[in-house]
């Protein structure tokens, strides 16, 4: 009794769980077929229909069909029971005029409600009656094996435009293409993408072939990599070569003719490297009109500014968030400058990325958060600012503006600014912080009724003292804004300290155990020194000229070299698989000790 309820209850929820599925009828066939090839039209359902009617097939025919087939599965994890079925139609059909041709939606009829498919685009292409024979004769001659060349198997580099601006965003497509049968891939080595900001597109784990038409010829195609380029500078950018090492498996003549030879096929894989052609791109350099609030940020974007409370006490925090959202180098956009009111105290903001890769470039959106305390009763105004980013559809700069927020600050609670206190005795007094200490209370030695203290040592020095201390602070602050006015001293002089904060920050993101944030807090240390410290900025920065500077400084070849092997290892790590903490650890303290080196040998 108990197995039969226990079978009534699994065939119920099965039943349930079936329903629950969201019904789906989906057409598939090959997106290019060859004049006279016969080929698959299949049509897929999720549930069991009926009355299948399929569209006017203009310039195909029906060989056979429909063939159906159906399956069934079913899974009872941790008391959980999910199902899942699936039912094909296929058609046989042959393709009889060249062109383009549009598959209407098919339809069927599930439970009584009536279910359309999506439509299909088939191209066909007219096939070369050169390759057509040579193909004829070799699949005549079961022991002889197509020829390798160029022209069956070649990987490239394919971008989705050549000439843009700077910032703007260019999709790169590594695919491979080949005519012969691909059994798998050997190494690889992508391109280092130098003067691009590179950011990967997910794309499935395993390489799927389609077919593509290639200037009349059908191949196999497969994405290798997709990935998003943001150009760093302007001019003209080569990107590097691709190398793959394709695997082929290739069918072997028979040397002996025997009564087994006609039932066994003997197959080989051989090992065939490519490389793609180095590919230009001009990036273009943005209109003389720049505002004055650009800072480089490129695409479309909007902008808001929140503020989680307009009325405060005194010495309570108040959050403020601004939020850029769009599409574009969201990745690129640096904080907002608020000029903020003196009574508040404002923290560094801290910076939170929401971001999706795809074709269409990195949308999603920034956000900075900004602390504020203000220290003062009163009332108060945080103006607005200005964002700038160009557009490079319209090829126009626009800007957006924040809020203007009134903040209106009541005296807090241990807030007696203003106010005299004379309920406490001196022995009262307790140590706070550093801004309050002890009274002291002890025998002190009072000075004595008549003494002159005009004309004594005392008096001399309490005029010299305070002389010298305001000539000595007069030099100094005259040497300080002589300083300040050298921007490219000034940058010279921070730029180890600034490397160091960033390199703080990659310490804290290995910690975090955050790959991607760890690499890249790395190279903006180690781009913002170079940058600081050879006073160049940084779209005109690249390893060749690096390279040429530091060792026209007096830099070492071997420290040179351990520099631009830390950027490497921070590029190639973006495409290699996840790196250990070791390896982390070990590139961590070696960009330390790099910047140490190098600053003791440039001046």
């Amino acid at each position: 009794m108990k197995k039969i309820l226990l079978s009534l209850v699994t065939v119920i929820l099965i039943t349930t769980s079936v329903f629950a599925d969201e019904i789906k009828f989906t057409a598939s066939a090959p997106n290019v077929v060859e004049l006279g090839e016969q080929f698959r039209l299949t049509y897929s359902l999720n549930s069991k229909g009926k009355n299948i009617q399929i569209p006017e097939l203009d310039g195909f025919r029906v060989l056979m069909g429909p063939s159906t087939s159906s399956s069934m599965s079913t899974q009872i994890i941790n008391g959980k029971v999910t199902s899942s079925s699936s039912y094909s139609y296929t058609y046989v059909l042959l393709a009889e005029e060249e062109g383009k041709f549009e598959i209407k939606p098919a339809a069927i009829t599930v439970d009584g409600e009536k279910k359309t498919s999506n439509s299909l685009t088939i191209e066909v292409v007219k096939v070369d009656k050169t390759r057509q024979d040579t193909g004829s004769k070799q699949s005549q001659n079961s022991a002889s094996s197509q020829k390798i060349t160029e022209d069956n198997l070649f990987v490239k580099v394919k971008l989705d435009r050549n000439n843009v601006y700077m910032g703007e965003h260019v999709v790169a497509t590594i695919k491979v293409y080949t005519r012969l049968t691909i059994a798998g891939f050997g190494d690889s080595k992508f391109p280092s993408f130098d003067g691009f900001l590179s950011q990967e597109v997910p794309t499935p784990g395993q390489i799927s072939l389609e077919r593509e038409n290639i200037n009349g010829t059908i191949y196999n195609t497969g994405i290798i990599r997709k990935l998003i380029l943001f150009p760093q500078h302007t001019g003209e950018i080569t990107i590097d070569p691709f190398e793959l090492e394709v695997i082929i498996r290739q069918r072997q003549a028979n040397k002996r003719s025997g009564f087994f030879d006609d039932f066994f096929d003997n197959y080989q894989d051989i090992r065939v490297p490519r490389k793609s052609k180095p590919i230009k791109i001009k990036v273009k350099d943005f209109p003389s009109n720049k505002p004055a609030s650009f800072d480089g940020a490129v695409g479309n974007f909007t902008l808001s500014t929140t503020i989680d409370k307009d009325s405060v006490k005194a010495n309570d925090a108040i959050t403020m968030r601004v939020k850029v959202e769009g599409n574009g180098n969201l990745k690129l956009i640096k904080p907002l400058e608020f000029n903020f009111p003196a009574d508040f105290e404002v923290y560094d903001p801290k910076t939170s990325q929401n971001l999706k890769s795809s074709e269409a470039g990195m949308s999603g959106s920034t956000t900075f958060e900004y602390l504020i305390i203000p220290r003062h009763a009163g009332e108060y105004e945080i103006p607005s600012v200005d964002f700038s980013f160009f557009d490079p559809k319209a090829k126009i700069f626009r800007t957006r503006s924040t809020k203007k927020f009134t903040v209106k600050v009541a005296k807090g609670d241990g807030d007696n600014s203003g106010t005299i206190i004379s309920s406490f005795t001196k022995e009262k007094v307790k140590f706070l912080g550093k801004d309050i200490r002890y009274i002291k209370t002890n025998d002190f030695t009072p000075q004595l009724k008549g003494e002159v203290f005009f004309g004594t040592t005392n008096f001399y020095l309490a005029y010299i003292i305070p002389f010298f201390l305001f000539v000595l602070a007069f030099v100094f602050n005259r040497k300080r804004i002589k300083e300040n006015a050298d921007t490219a001293k000034l940058k010279n002089k921070r730029a180890n300290r600034v490397a160091m904060k960033r390199l703080k920050m990659a310490s804290a993101s290995l910690k975090a155990k955050q790959k991607d944030q760890f690499y890249d807090e790395i190279l903006k240390a180690i781009w913002g020194y170079t940058s600081d410290k050879l006073n160049l900025p940084l779209e005109n920065l690249n390893k060749e000229n690096i390279s040429e500077i530091l060792l026209s400084k007096g830099v070492e070849s071997e420290l040179k070299d351990e520099f631009l092997s830390i950027l490497d290892t921070c590029e190639f790590a973006r495409y290699s698989p996840s790196a250990g903490s070791s390896e982390m650890d070990e590139l961590y303290q070696t960009s330390m000790d790099t910047i140490t080196k190098l600053e003791k040998n440039i001046k």
